[in-house]
């Protein structure tokens, strides 16, 4: 058997047998059933990395949001307190 022979079998076998074809899910002539399963599974599949990536970014937010709280500058106290405290101290 000629190798090109092969070739051209194998590329006619699936218009042999059609039904096979049919078989897929993806393909869009499954059953109502395994296509609904497979339209969710698409949705859960793509909807899961950009939850995983906004999750992420959502956590980062918060997380920088009370880095800044925690390091906000501290208003800085009167300077006649500061006097009249340190002179009243030493009596």
């Amino acid at each position: 058997m000629s190798r090109a022979f092969l070739t051209i079998a194998v590329a006619l076998l699936p218009a042999l047998v059609p039904e096979a074809l049919f078989a897929c899910a993806a393909c869009g002539f499954g059953e109502d059933e395994s296509r609904s399963a497979y339209i969710a599974t698409t949705v859960a599949l793509s909807l899961l990395p950009l939850s995983l990536i906004g999750g992420f970014a959502l956590y980062l937010r918060r997380k920088l949001r009370r880095r800044g709280r925690s390091e906000a500058p501290q208003r800085a106290p009167d300077s006649i307190t500061t006097v009249v405290t340190a002179t009243s101290g030493r009596r």
